[in-house]
């Protein structure tokens, strides 16, 4: 197995990141992204960019058959999101973090990078002879196990997005804001209500407003991406290209949708060079919790859930990859974009990426390795029991 070939293409996918967040740095310092345009461009990628980004990759790649079929994935995420966010919970209380600091290490365990990294992995593994660990049956071709391996990542895509951009924004908010909404949804509700332009204090409508302070543009598109992936009839007008709508509507949304992770990055660079040495050094040891959980803790846990249960669902060994990738990788970078909505944290967000990012290359290469012994030794044992 060629691992030096692994090593140049995690080295490669992590140095497109890296540059990116270098030029939007010095883009930054030299005041060419200033304080006013990397609000406009925070507030641009937020309302329009990540929306569709999100329409045009969940609902092209989501149907109801496979959200049936693929049920141990949503299961092994909220699996894994339960313990990161017990570990977050646990780190609080032994280093006596604040309640913020506290929200942000959760954050930064559970929203983990499900997409970019296992996709890029996966199209470079089928390029190698350890392709051959992921066919599944004699007919299987590599190609298959590719395709399989895609649909997996973008399963475990949309239920990141829906909880990053839920669980994510309420996490990332000051606690100031948490608590002014605490006080109007208590003693201050009658007071306000009985003003002839406030809705009737109900039960129902306390709901509405809870889930209106609840969403958010990249939320609903998310949403609204379930929807058209998972009914035929709707699905049919929006993809394909003799689909009525493809031209006008599904095809321009790509389009715009393609700038988000660019944009995102090259804002990520910039919020670094706003970062103060000494916020730098107060940020490291909440940095080096999360990283310590989520490059060394979490795939542990991870791999180990896999090999335990591989029993319960079908034994496709790119199912395993998949899985136990998406817990041996570095923090989201849209994770900056949650930041970005709630207006707090981007500092820190921002410095955690970075940190994050620059150890991927290593750290991730290793990952691999362990990983495909793993799954080229599940498979043997596979093979023989069958």
């Amino acid at each position: 197995m060629n691992f030096l070939h692994l090593l140049i293409l995690s080295v490669e996918s992590s140095s497109l990141i890296l540059i990116v967040v270098v030029i939007g740095y010095y883009c930054a310092k030299y005041d060419v992204l200033n304080a006013n345009a990397q609000r406009g461009l925070s507030q641009l990628t937020i309302k329009l960019l990540l929306p569709c980004l999100l329409f045009a990759q969940v609902a092209e790649s989501i149907d109801a058959e496979t959200l049936l079929r693929l049920w141990p994935i949503p299961a092994f995420f909220i699996t894994t999101s339960l313990i990161g966010g017990f570990l977050g919970l646990i780190g609080g209380k032994i280093f006596n973090f604040s309640n913020s600091q506290t929200r942000l290490i959760v954050t930064g365990i559970i929203f983990t990078n499900v997409a970019s990294l296992p996709i890029g992995l996966i199209q470079g593994l089928t390029t190698t002879e350890a392709i051959e660990f992921f066919l599944w049956g004699e007919h299987d071709k590599p190609e298959n196990a590719f395709a399989r391996g895609v649909s997996y990542a973008l399963l475990n895509t949309l239920l990141s997005n829906i909880l990053r951009f839920s669980l994510g924004t309420w996490l990332l908010k000051k606690e100031e804001d948490i608590a002014d909404e605490e006080q109007i949804n208590t003693e201050n509700t009658p007071l306000l209500s009985s003003s002839s332009h406030q809705t009737p204090n109900t039960p129902f409508s306390n709901l509405i407003n809870k889930i209106k302070g609840f969403m958010n543009a990249p939320l609903y598109a998310a949403l609204i991406a379930i929807i058209v992936g998972t009914i035929p009839t709707i699905r049919s007008l929006f993809f394909g290209e003799s689909a009525i709508l493809y031209t006008v509507i599904t095809r321009p949304v790509q389009y715009i949708g393609e700038i988000a992770i660019p944009f995102t990055i090259l804002l990520l660079g910039a919020q670094l060079n706003n970062i103060s040495p000494h916020k730098s050094r107060e940020l490291l040891p909440i940095i080096s919790y999360i990283m310590t959980c989520r490059f060394i803790i979490m795939p542990i846990i991870g791999i180990s859930l896999v090999v335990l249960t591989r029993g319960w669902y079908f034994d496709d060994p790119m199912l395993w990859f998949v899985m136990m990738l998406a817990t041996s990788g570095p923090t989201a970078i849209n994770t900056m974009n949650v930041a970005q909505i709630t207006g707090s944290f981007q500092e820190e967000v921002a410095a955690l990426l970075a940190y994050s990012y620059i150890a991927l290359a290593p750290m991730i290469t290793v990952f691999t390795m362990i990983i495909l012994s793993i799954i080229e030794s599940l498979a043997h044992k596979s093979l023989t029991c069958n």
